[in-house]
């Protein structure tokens, strides 16, 4: 399938439409066929495989369209979308399914680009499931949208609508006994969503009532010690407060460096506070680089600020074990002070 995608990719645009349909056509056909039948081994209305299949023509599409060209997948894809949804409905439970059905979406996304901007229509489908079972995969194809259209003035509310509505079960899920360390998926995937609003359209989310939230769930966040959910959490962070300094021949700089200012001053006590205590307390040292930057990024928003948060932070650290015995010196704690800033 892949083989074939690739050449039909290559045939002039007005052929891709009609090939690429008749490609298409067997695996709707076969996710109909599932659809129309009741499950009587368990296995008989699996639809992964031509859910996959479908995934592979999507992935391999890779027609060149000029500016103002309509692209040939978009009718297709628009065709094929009331199957996925109801497969997506009648497997809502099942996370192996839900997670191909996702893929298959992204690389439709993909293959299409702006022109798939008729998805966006979609989402209010995409969170009712997710309300009903936080299947994290759902965190990262609104990462994909937010990457895809994030830069679009007419999608950014509809985009910001949805992360705000993903974001109450995915702060629900995290509340519950051990949820960060529980659910290390949906930390990587909701702070990659959050990291992509920030690289697309970072006023948006500096805006919003939900830019506050997802601060203080990524400062709890620094703590968990999992690879690649902190990895998220720390580039999102990264991004967040470069914010303030980037690209500051744009005409939203001084907005950005006021929102981002406004956010520091909040919570910038408390990131220097929990990222101090995760170096000392609860990360391994090959993470240690990335709390550093995280630290840097800080220190470019307002150096004398950073001092006195970092002075506060060192204060606060214990200088003796439990039994009695000095952990650290108050000339060691001056020293590194002196060496950080």
């Amino acid at each position: 399938l892949s083989g074939t995608a690739l050449v039909l990719a290559r045939l002039p645009l007005e052929k891709i439409a009609e090939c690429l349909s008749e490609l298409c056509a067997v695996q709707v056909m076969a996710l109909k066929k599932l659809l129309s039948q009741e499950p009587s081994n368990g296995l008989s209305s699996d639809p992964t495989v031509p859910l996959d299949r479908l995934a592979v023509i999507f992935r391999h599409t890779n027609p060149i369209v000029e500016n103002g060209q309509i692209h040939p997948c978009q009718k297709v894809i628009q065709e094929i979308w009331p199957v996925l949804s109801e497969t997506l409905n009648k497997h809502s439970a099942d996370n192996r399914i839900v997670e191909r059905c996702c893929r298959c979406l992204r690389f439709a996304v993909r293959c299409v680009g702006k022109g798939s901007a008729a998805l966006l229509q979609h989402p209010a489908q995409m969170v009712n499931v997710y309300r009903a079972h936080q299947h994290s995969c759902f965190l990262y194809l609104g990462s994909i949208l937010v990457d895809e259209y994030g830069m679009e003035e007419g999608c950014r509310q509809g985009l910001l609508d949805m992360l705000q509505a993903l974001c109450i079960p995915t702060f629900q899920l995290l509340e519950q006994p051990n949820g960060l360390q529980n659910h290390p998926d949906t930390v990587d995937d909701l702070f990659r969503l959050a990291a992509r609003f920030i690289q697309r359209s970072p006023v948006t989310l500096l805006r919003s009532q939900v830019m506050i939230p997802i601060l203080q769930w990524a400062i709890a966040a620094t703590t968990l010690d999992h690879r690649d959910a902190n990895c998220s959490v720390m580039k999102f962070l990264r991004d967040l407060i470069h914010t303030g300094v980037a690209n500051d021949h744009e005409e939203d700089f001084e907005m950005r460096k006021e929102l981002i200012s406004q956010v520091m001053n909040q919570l910038g006590q408390q990131l220097v506070n929990q990222l101090l205590h995760t170096c000392c307390f609860c990360l391994p040292p090959y993470t240690l680089p990335d709390v550093a930057e995280v630290l840097w990024e800080i220190m470019q928003i307002d150096r004398p600020t950073f001092c006195r948060w970092l002075e506060n932070s060192l204060k606060g650290l214990p200088k003796e074990t439990t039994g009695g015995a000095i952990q650290v010196t108050h000339k060691q704690l001056t020293d590194f002070h002196k060496q950080v800033t």
